[in-house]
């Protein structure tokens, strides 16, 4: 889920344009309220909207992309702090590989995490991609402070 949207704002700021998503209700209306808080802000092609998307819905995901995306496939999908949550996993899996397909050359996955509870599941989730997506881990020290 997008939380309260700070990565989202911070990437429509940027320009880009920014769909963020969870799967409940009231984390999408309160997504929309911070969002409009800073309406005035975004340039006009990079106002980000806030949308419902419960993970391991494809139907959900395929109206995402033929309705909101134009039919086409995102070129970043960022996830903050969405592993530790070992109930979602595969759902959560399930929607990255419809958002970024095999063939969608130009599709990044960017995954914020910290290693939790579970690190042999956490690490597993991210091993599962390997065949599929360049992984690469960014050390903590190499971040920005």
């Amino acid at each position: 889920g997008s939380g309260i949207g700070l990565a989202s704002m911070a990437a429509a700021f940027l320009g880009c344009r920014v769909f963020g998503t969870d799967g409940a209700l009231s984390s999408v209306e309160l997504l929309k309220e911070n969002f409009g808080r800073y309406d005035g802000e975004f340039n006009e092609g990079a106002k980000p909207k806030g949308l419902l998307l419960e993970w391991g819905d494809s139907e959900a995901v395929r109206e995402l992309i033929e309705r909101d995306l134009e039919g086409c496939f995102p070129d970043v999908v960022m996830a903050s702090d969405v592993v530790y949550a070992h109930s979602a996993r595969e759902e959560l899996t399930e929607t990255i590989r419809e958002l970024c397909p095999e063939g969608h050359l130009d599709g990044r996955v960017v995954v914020a995490h910290r290693w939790r509870v579970d690190p042999k599941g956490e690490e597993a989730f991210f091993k599962g991609f390997e065949d599929e997506f360049e992984v690469e881990e960014v050390p903590v020290e190499l971040l920005p402070p």
